[in-house]
């Protein structure tokens, strides 16, 4: 081999990252011939190389290398001793993921499968230049550095893979796992070997079998990504869970699709607390409706003879929010309020509710008085809704002329108006102690001709539509 003199000193690379204290790459030599070792340490020394020993065997190698922890073994194939130099570099690769460089005369056939096992980073010919040799070491060095970074790079995406709380899966177009994460085993309570293969037939139930086959069947048709918000599954053990489901297609190179891959969530804890809330919103509810009933009848005993009113105003008002679209949400509210709308004629004495006669000017003053007592009764109780102020304006009208407050147009919000409504169809089209019943025709002929100036017009209309087009009753 031929000394020269080249560029900088090579760094020596680190398991652990970095460079050493002198900055030189550590290299150990295990070559039997000692004329050539000792030549190829002078010529890697002169090249800026660490040569911290040069051995002759494979079990001097080993040593060497549990000892020195070089970053490079050169290693001649045929040595002294029993152990030879491929299997010296397979246990050098195996135990301490060293890089091995093979240096040899020639290699036969035989051989050169056993050294492919080894999974040598290069393999030099003697004899051989000096910047064959310098080429040699930089290309292992900086493959090896490579493939460590890459190993920690697919480490960490292992650990996050393998510790997210989200279950990924990838199947084929028959449905079966071809690929998961061990959040996804987890969920399913099935051992690898066991979820390996198995179709989602064989994990849910008919009904989510069916949803999924149908999302599917819509990927593999659009491309588009699907979800399914909430499904049920059965894990090993026979315990329902409730998954959402996100899921992608998958194509080979050329494009074509060959499975699915997704994100698995285990939402039952959520749907166990969502329908612990909702048992407990509705055991509120039946409370609350009890307590309106109560109301309801406190106020139907001290008037008679509208008994029934107020449940006809709030089926009525609800029936022509729905007609209107408004959110459900509001309806219930409205529904609410109209069960309640005239408990403020609990403070009205029952001879003037149950007067037959026209009331006095005093008297219809005590009338008018009813929306706001109603609101002053209401307005501390915590309803999920507007309910006190729905009953303080459902007197109020467009043009201003109701009462109590004498608001006009939007100053009157939508469910008093639409309360209104309800209220003046079956006051008039029923028995009153004052005036016999005058039938649901004339109670529309009012709203429809005070449209847009007494009542709200699309209030109106819908009221209208009810009775005209869709046969509702007042009951």
């Amino acid at each position: 081999m031929q000394r020269e003199e080249l560029c900088s000193p090579q760094k020596r690379i680190l398991r652990q990252g970095g460079e050493t204290v002198d900055g030189k790459a550590k290299i150990l030599i295990v070559e039997d011939e000692r004329i050539i070792a000792r030549e190829m340490r002078n010529n890697l020394e002169s090249m800026g190389y660490d040569i911290p020993a040069i051995v002759s065997s494979g079990e001097e190698a080993i040593k060497k290398v549990e000892e020195l922890s070089p970053d490079l073994v050169l290693m001649d194939i045929t040595l002294h001793g029993e152990m030879d130099g491929v299997e010296a570099a397979g246990q050098i690769r195996t135990r301490f993921d060293i890089p091995v460089v093979y240096i040899t005369a020639n290699i036969d056939d035989a051989r050169l499968e056993d050294i492919k096992r080894t999974e040598p980073f290069g393999c030099l010919f003697k004899p051989f230049e000096d910047i064959e040799l310098r080429s040699a070491i930089d290309m292992a060095l900086n493959r090896y550095k490579m493939e460590k970074k890459l190993r920690e790079s697919e480490e960490r995406f292992r650990t996050i893979f393998e510790s997210s709380e989200e279950g990924y899966y990838e199947i084929d177009l028959a449905g079966r796992f071809t690929f998961f994460n061990e959040t996804m085993r987890r969920i399913s309570g099935y051992s690898a070997e066991e979820l390996m293969g198995m179709s989602n037939l064989e994990y849910t139930t008919p009904e989510t079998a069916k949803k999924m086959y149908k999302l599917f069947n819509e990927i593999y048709k659009t491309g588009n990504p699907g979800e399914i918000g909430r499904y049920e599954g059965t894990a090993k053990d026979g315990t329902k869970i409730t998954l959402a489901l996100s899921t992608y297609l998958m194509r080979d190179e050329k494009g074509e699709p060959v499975g699915f891959r997704g994100i698995v969530r285990d939402i039952t804890d959520r749907k166990r607390i969502e329908d612990e809330l909702e048992q407990s919103l509705e055991s509120l509810r039946r409370g609350l409706n009890a307590t309106i009933n109560v109301l309801v009848a406190a106020v139907e005993i001290r008037d008679p003879y509208t008994a029934g009113h107020q449940k006809h105003v709030a089926n009525l008002a609800r029936a022509i929010a729905t007609e209107m679209g408004i959110p459900k949400e509001k309806i219930e509210g409205i529904r609410m309020a109209g069960a309640i709308h005239d408990i403020g004629k609990i403070s009205v004495p029952p001879e003037i509710l149950s007067k037959p006669g026209s009331l006095k000017d005093v008297e219809l003053a005590m009338i008018k008085l009813h929306p706001q007592t109603g609101y002053d009764i209401l307005k501390n109780i915590e309803f999920p809704w507007p309910v006190a102020l729905i009953v303080l304006q459902h007197h109020e009208r467009m043009d201003g002329s109701g009462y109590p407050q004498g608001l006009w147009g939007e100053e009157i919000c939508l469910e008093a108006r639409i309360l209104a409504v309800a209220d003046v169809v079956d006051s008039i089209s029923s028995h009153r102690p004052y005036r016999p019943a005058l039938g649901i025709d004339k109670a529309l002929e009012e709203i429809s001709q005070n449209k847009g100036t007494l009542y709200d017009s699309e209030a109106v209309d819908a009221c209208v539509r009810l009775f005209a087009e869709k046969e509702f009753k007042l009951k």
